[in-house]
């Protein structure tokens, strides 16, 4: 995984970034979510943002620019005290992000629930392998599988149709009742069907729209966890010993 910059904001202020750029001479495009960007240079050097650091390559994208210039990576931020220490507070509802030092996780997170994250994904994108169940109508249908932690997708969940499980899901299930939209612009059909509630990993994410994408080809998990699940909760991703906690914001309003 590699650091994405808008290309218009890197070239207004490339000279304050301190950023080697060299033109793009292979993989010409990037599919983000079954969008396509077109990485029109690559930009080399350190980005650094409080105690969070990034070094190494980033993609420059013509027409990146929304609400986003920069993304990056959580799994490739380390501490500015310490190259080592990769371990990342996040809390979305309150927009904040934290490197924590080994002995901040000891001592503030001791108890809480912990799940393990692994790397069997593509370009070893963290992933975390746990029951998701909708419920739709009177009925509960679980999907067992491994799931990437996606910060960038904006849906809640998107599962992959190539996946067997999700394929099995389907097969097992024709009460869902499938939207079907094609886009041409983004090259990508989407499946979507409502889950009146849906827990992932138990914990509670409400009434979803789920998305399922043909357009992950490339990736070998079943799915990807979206931003809409971490909105209400901080979680804590120690990338050293691949853990990940997570507390929702009312265990986290008791223990203050």
């Amino acid at each position: 995984s590699k650091a994405l910059i808008d290309s218009a904001f890197l070239f207004t202020h490339v000279k304050h970034l301190e950023l080697k750029v060299r033109n793009n001479d292979m993989n010409k495009e990037i599919n983000l979510g079954g969008t396509i960007y077109r990485i029109s240079h690559i930009a080399e050097g350190t980005l650094q943002f409080g105690t969070a650091v990034y070094k190494g390559d980033i993609l420059v994208l013509a027409n990146y620019r929304d609400e986003t210039e920069i993304t990056l990576p959580i799994q490739r931020l380390t501490h500015s005290a310490d190259w080592r220490s990769r371990i990342v507070l996040l809390d979305l509802s309150k927009g904040y992000l934290k490197m924590l030092t080994r002995k901040e996780l000891s001592n503030d997170w001791a108890g809480t629930t912990k799940y393990r994250i692994n790397r069997r994904t593509y370009e070893r994108m963290p992933a975390l392998r746990a029951p998701i169940t909708f419920k739709v109508g009177d009925k509960d249908i679980v999907l067992q599988g491994n799931f990437n932690l996606d910060l960038g997708n904006p849906m809640p969940l998107y599962l992959r149709s190539q996946s067997d499980i999700v394929k099995e899901m389907l097969a097992g299930n024709p009460q869902l009742q499938l939207l079907v939209d094609s886009n041409q612009q983004s090259r990508a059909t989407v499946k979507a069907f409502v889950a009146d509630d849906c827990r992932i990993a138990g914990k509670p994410l409400g009434r979803a729209t789920i998305c399922i994408l043909d357009q992950l080809r490339r990736f070998t998990t079943d799915g990807l966890i979206g931003l809409p699940f971490f909105m209400h909760r901080t979680v804590v991703f120690d990338f050293e010993n691949n853990d990940l906690y997570i507390r929702d914001h009312e265990e986290r309003d008791n223990l203050q």
